[in-house]
C-alpha cells in the first residue's frame, strides 16, 4: 500500500488516499524465431531467457527471477518480477542467440500482461 498526497486539508488532520495497484508480476507471452520445428523444455527457455539477460544487463541480469510457467513447441509464457519487466522486453527483444544446432535464434514478445489472464488472447487474434 502507497501514501500519496494530501487529497484536501478541510480539517485539522489532513486526509489521505491509499492505492493498492502494485502487481507483483509481469507475465510474458513469447515466441523463439529462426529455428526449425525444434520442441523445446522449459528448462531449454530458461537457458536462453538467462543467457539473453546476462548479455544485456551482465551479471545482475542473470540473477533475476524468470518463471518459465508454459511451454508449447516455441512459444512459453514466462513471469518476471514486475518492477524488472521492461528490462527483460529489452533483452528478449534485441539480442540474439545461437541454438545447439548452430543456427542464430532471437525471442520476440508476443503479448505481455500485469495479469497472467492477459496472456490467454489478445486484441490482434482473428476470432474475435
Amino acid at each position: 500500500m502507497e501514501v500519496d498526497q494530501p487529497v484536501a486539508e478541510t480539517s485539522i488532520l489532513p486526509t489521505f488516499k491509499a492505492t493498492i495497484s502494485k502487481q507483483p508480476f509481469y507475465y510474458f507471452a513469447i515466441e523463439l524465431l529462426g529455428t526449425s520445428s525444434m520442441e523445446f523444455t522449459p528448462a531449454q527457455y530458461f537457458e536462453y531467457i538467462q543467457f539473453v539477460l546476462k548479455q544485456w544487463l551482465g551479471d545482475v541480469g542473470a540473477g533475476m527471477s524468470v518463471d518459465v510457467l508454459d511451454v508449447r513447441a516455441r512459444k512459453a509464457d514466462i513471469r518476471v518480477p514486475y518492477d524488472k519487466y521492461k528490462q527483460v522486453w529489452q533483452a528478449m527483444t534485441l539480442i540474439p542467440f545461437k541454438l545447439p544446432d548452430g543456427t542464430t535464434a532471437r525471442l520476440q514478445v508476443l503479448r505481455g500482461s500485469a495479469f497472467a489472464m492477459g496472456l490467454a488472447s489478445g486484441s490482434r487474434q482473428a476470432g474475435f
